[in-house]
């Protein structure tokens, strides 16, 4: 949820979970986005 974040139930049910920092006004990214920057990252650690 893009205000309240995930729900508590669903995030105890997660092996892992992410922190993607934000600056400016911006309250969230959509699901494009953000998995846009997690293959960016994961491409560039193995590089």
């Amino acid at each position: 949820h893009e205000k309240m974040g995930v729900d508590e139930q669903i995030l105890k049910g997660c092996d892992k979970k992410i922190f993607i920092p934000m600056r400016g006004k911006k309250e969230s990214l959509n699901v494009a986005n953000c998995a846009s920057i997690i293959l960016y990252e994961i491409t560039r650690e193995k590089a």
